[in-house]
């Protein structure tokens, strides 16, 4: 293979290893070599050009690392799979090689390297990308039934046990895409079997059980996990997101209370500050944030970002308030929005930040002054942003009263949450979108009607049909307290321990968590003594001292 047209990058921070790498490079025919210290030296060269391959070091000084830049390009569209990419890196930890396998590069090559070794497998990964590469075309043109086919076909060549071993692999990632997760979960078990040490196939196994339905198996496969020190945090993530998944705010709490405050990465804390939001608990999402936005005050690219995060917090928090009470809030939002990228002449920053800027001036009762923000230059081009920005801008445009608008960019941040793999940053987009939906009001009128309808029958003492319109309400609106204590009772009254996986004792425990007024709380009182009443039915293998008599 010639390699004088293959267009290259290489990402380090370290001066002297950048050279040394690119005269490896040099010497083996590559002659297109851009060199770049960091992600956004990278991304600012590849609005212009797209790359062949890309050699990327983990630890890239006081910037974002080399998996976080790699998220990033591939969210925002600036590398797709006809990419090779390759990280050459001195970290050894196994947590670091987990993240790195997590965004599945071709290879992984550890510091010191020989330059034979180098030449090797970048040889071996570009000759493996060249023969995938009408797979990975397909997959960039988004027909996975195209690409699966093509695969197929080369499967039917019997590729040599290497080749073949990934091409298992990239087959059960498409059939993942595809849905076909029944499918995907068989080839990772066939992996399993052969090693069970192949943790990828595990969290690949994991996925796919969860994604067909089958939850308890892999919920136990998760908790098995826990028990191990090199996968207790990504176990503990991804059962929380299972729990969030299931509207159980409290559960998911207590298992990112097992990870280490000082070892949540950043995608991680953002779960957790999300979490407390959901249980109307901003001031500790505000304090976990200010926590590691002090933490990673040294990389501005994690620090800005935090910052904008923090600047929702308050913007969420003065939303709840009225009047001059807002005040604070918006203040201290417009403070941390103004430093975000002040150093930066980034178009997505500036856009990002003027739409947080446009409901900071809507809370104010400025109107004038958002509807002015919306108009300036760029500000309706978010086919490039992230779903964060997008969901902002719903809610800047339902805000000025601009509905279809808004309703625009709601279907365009749910066909980006399409494209988003990363567990913790897709649980959390999937959060802001259905934040976007509940603020548009779509779902909130369906919710009331089938809590009407629901009601009628409770009142004719239908528990069991009125449980199932409480369901639909609940699943349209999770958030409003009367959906959830209407289900709760429906639930009781008709002596369920649990309905559509919603289980009677552990719904309880969640209401119990969440901030209650007081005429909802004495609702829950009483419907905590018709348990009680019901013994029988809800504590028949349990001692008396569990039940929840003095809830």
């Amino acid at each position: 293979m010639s390699f004088s047209k293959i267009k290259v990058a290489v990402v380090e921070d370290n001066g002297m290893a950048r050279a040394n790498l690119r005269n490896h490079l040099l010497d083996m025919g590559f002659n297109q070599i851009g060199c770049f210290s960091n992600g956004r030296e990278l991304k600012a060269n590849m609005r212009n050009q797209r790359l062949d391959l890309l050699l990327m070091d983990f630890h890239l000084g006081q910037n974002k690392n080399g998996v976080e830049v790699l998220q990033d390009l591939k969210q925002q569209g600036f590398i797709n799979n006809s990419t090779c990419i390759m990280f050459v890196t001195s970290d050894r930890l196994p947590l670091i090689i987990g993240q790195i396998v997590d965004v599945h590069p071709e290879a992984l090559i550890v510091k010191p390297y020989t330059i034979r070794n180098l030449m090797k497998n970048i040889s071996n990964c570009l000759n493996l990308h060249s023969y995938l590469k009408p797979v990975y075309q397909s997959m960039d043109d988004d027909n996975h039934e195209k690409a699966l086919e093509e695969l197929d076909w080369l499967l039917e060549e019997e590729p040599k046990p290497r080749q073949k071993s990934a091409l298992i692999k990239l087959r059960a990632r498409i059939l993942t895409k595809l849905e076909r997760h029944s499918e995907a979960a068989s080839h990772y078990r066939e992996i399993l079997q052969r090693s069970d040490k192949v943790i990828w196939a595990k969290w690949g196994l994991i996925q796919n059980l969860f994604l067909d339905g089958q939850i308890e198996e892999s919920e136990t496969l998760l908790h098995d996990l826990t028990e191990s020190q090199l996968t207790n945090d990504k176990a503990c993530e991804w059962l929380a997101r299972i729990s969030i998944s299931n509207n159980q705010y409290s559960k998911a709490e207590n298992y990112m209370h097992q990870i280490r405050e000082g070892e949540l990465s950043i995608p991680a804390a953002r779960l957790k500050a999300y979490i407390y939001q959901s249980q109307q608990r901003g001031e500790e999402a505000i304090n976990l944030l200010e926590k590691k936005r002090e933490s990673n005050r040294s990389i501005r690219e994690r620090y800005d970002e935090i910052s904008l995060d923090l600047a929702r917090c308050y913007l969420t928090e003065a939303e709840l308030k009225t009047g001059n009470d807002r005040t604070p809030d918006i203040q201290v939002a417009k403070f941390l929005i103004g430093a975000a990228g002040r150093k930066l002449s980034d178009p997505a920053m500036a856009q990002k930040k003027d739409y947080m800027l446009a409901t900071a001036a809507f809370l104010e009762g400025n109107i004038a002054k958002s509807n002015e923000i919306l108009s300036r230059p760029g500000m309706q081009d978010l086919h490039e942003a992230e779903i964060s920005t997008i969901t902002d801008a719903v809610h800047a445009w339902r805000n000025v009263g601009n509905t279809e608008k808004a309703k625009e960019y709601l279907e365009l941040s749910k066909e980006k949450l399409k494209d988003i793999d990363e567990g913790n940053s897709k649980t959390i987009s999937t959060m802001l979108v259905t934040k976007g939906e509940e603020a548009i009001g779509e779902r909130r009128p369906q919710a009331l009607e089938f809590n009407k309808i629901g009601l009628q029958k409770f009142a004719n003492k239908k528990y069991l049909a009125a449980t199932k319109d409480f369901y639909q309400a609940y699943k349209l609106f999770p958030r409003e307290l009367a959906f959830s204590l209407n289900l709760l009772q429906g639930m009781v009254d008709a002596e369920l321990t649990e309905f559509k996986k919603v289980k009677t004792l552990e719904f309880l425990t969640e209401l119990q968590s969440r901030e209650l007024n007081n005429g909802n709380k004495k609702r829950l009182d009483e419907i905590v003594q018709r348990i009680v009443k019901k013994k029988h039915v809800y504590f028949m293998d349990m001692p008396n001292e569990e039940t929840p008599e003095k809830a």
